[in-house]
């Protein structure tokens, strides 16, 4: 059995969703997890001064966890260690408010597939495979031990459950077209979590390749000596973990994953080596005058702008929803070019611009179109909010600490391309409006407005919140 990211899962074609619908669109035309923090500086800015007073606090206190290079190895500091696995056992502050601000028609459940392609003469992955990796990669050094337990009847907590690995994961019969897989992935999202029984579940099945119709170019594959396919389905409720958590254990599956654990450290002390160069007085008025235009001059235009948002934002998909204009769920995804040329051609149009402003842009164009297609004759919108949610330590998971939900989002107006004239000005406009929230400490304050309600206040409030102060944002 050979799950190498190089020769099975690009060479087969890995897979993500692209966009799911929801309610058609009140519930907010949504990515896969469903979970839309949104954010809450309208406590911020809407109580005595005095709380503003404490979150800055409490964003100094906490700046510098956030930064990757003032983590330290897990094998160098045996107590934080031991505290780590302590902390595990606690449910994140996301994790609370994402069951706390859930309803029955807008469930918090993260869903992707992954497609792989097999030789002639391969065995293709079963469930047996699945779990001896499993066992052996992900539950053997106990680095994610959330996968073996649920949530507390008291809430707040996760509990060690005493279940088999079949009780997580299944083998049904291979789906026989793409419909019947869209089927399946819509069960996946839209069917609830029992969170007080489990907190994932798997489906692995193969049959002929193309059959499913997850593998796009199978055409291809087949004339390179492939027949067959294996298709993984795989959902969490995200109290368990966020995205880049996810991303982590399934890097933990691979061949690579001790060659990945070492890039990061590497890249990690090459980044500490290079600041530790530098003199201690440039370090320290550096850090003096980069936390005050970060942290002060950034709130503050963070919260501006969070305000403004929410006082001229509308949801232009609320107008259908009143008069019950509501569809069914469906589930949809296209092959549009490979990492590295989506990466080059986002760089060659603006400098500065990242993937993720591709992606941005993408999603505000299918949007555009849904509502072109609902809105015929209707008033005239040429720009609706997104909720960007961003992980507050680089997208990556040090080797040694466990998954979570380390998490913010901010909010962003996106143009519709009749407002910004064609597809390439879009996007740069897209790219500035994310490069300026990026500056700013939007995310956490989001993190640390969202942990303070999960943790002190009660569940209604954060369903309150949800709605309220998400800048009425439909993605």
């Amino acid at each position: 059995l050979n799950m190498s990211y190089s020769d099975r899962i690009k060479e087969s074609n890995l897979c993500w969703l692209g966009l799911a619908e929801d309610h058609a669109f009140s519930d907010r035309i949504g990515l896969l997890t469903m979970n839309w923090l949104g954010l809450q500086e309208e406590y911020a800015i809407s109580i005595p001064q005095i709380l503003g007073f404490t979150i800055a606090v409490l964003i100094l206190r906490h700046a510098t966890s956030l930064l990757p290079w003032s983590l330290k190895k897990p094998e160098s500091s045996p107590q934080r260690a031991q505290h780590t696995k302590v902390l595990r056992k606690q449910m994140t502050p996301i994790g609370k408010f994402v069951l706390a601000s859930q309803t029955e028609n807008r469930q918090s459940i993260i869903t992707f597939f992954i497609a792989l392609s097999n030789k002639i003469g391969h065995q293709p992955m079963g469930i047996t495979d699945f779990e001896r990796l499993w066992e052996s990669r992900i539950m053997s050094e106990k680095r994610h031990e959330r996968f073996d337990c649920c949530v507390s009847s008291a809430g707040g907590y996760f509990e060690k459950l005493d279940k088999l690995f079949h009780d997580y994961a299944s083998e049904p019969t291979h789906p026989d077209d793409i419909q019947e897989t869209k089927e399946r992935i819509i069960d996946f999202l839209t069917r609830p979590i029992d969170v007080h029984d489990k907190l994932w579940q798997a489906e692995l099945s193969h049959g002929l390749l193309g059959a499913s119709g997850a593998i796009l170019h199978s055409d291809e594959l087949k004339a390179k000596g492939h027949n067959t396919e294996t298709l993984a389905l795989f959902r969490n409720h995200h109290c368990l973990c966020d995205g880049v958590s996810l991303s982590a254990a399934v890097a933990d599956l691979s061949n690579e994953s001790e060659e990945l654990r070492d890039k990061i450290l590497y890249n990690i002390e090459t980044h500490k080596e290079r600041i530790l160069r530098t003199s201690f007085i440039r370090r320290a008025l550096s850090f003096i005058v980069g936390s005050l235009t970060y942290y002060v001059f950034g709130s503050i235009v963070a919260l501006t702008l969070q305000a403004w948002n929410m006082i001229v934002s509308s949801n232009p998909f609320e107008e259908f929803m009143k008069r019950g204009s509501c569809a069914e769920r469906s589930v949809s995804w296209k092959y549009l070019a490979s990492v590295e040329d989506a990466k080059r051609v986002t760089k060659s149009i603006k400098k500065g611009a990242k993937l993720n402003d591709l992606f941005v842009a993408c999603l505000t164009s299918a949007i555009e179109r849904q509502y072109e297609c609902l809105g015929r004759n209707k008033r005239n919108t040429t720009s609706v909010n997104l909720i960007v949610t961003t992980h507050l330590r680089g997208g990556i998971i040090l080797p040694g600490e466990s998954i979570g939900n380390k998490i913010g989002a901010f909010a962003v107006t996106t143009p519709f391309k009749s407002k910004a004239g064609s597809s390439i000005k879009r996007l740069r406009t897209i790219s500035k409006a994310l490069q300026l929230m990026k500056r700013t400490p939007a995310p956490q304050i989001s993190y640390l407005i969202t942990s303070f309600i999960s943790n002190y206040l009660p569940k209604c409030v954060a369903q309150y919140a949800l709605v309220k102060a998400n800048c009425h944002s439909v993605a």
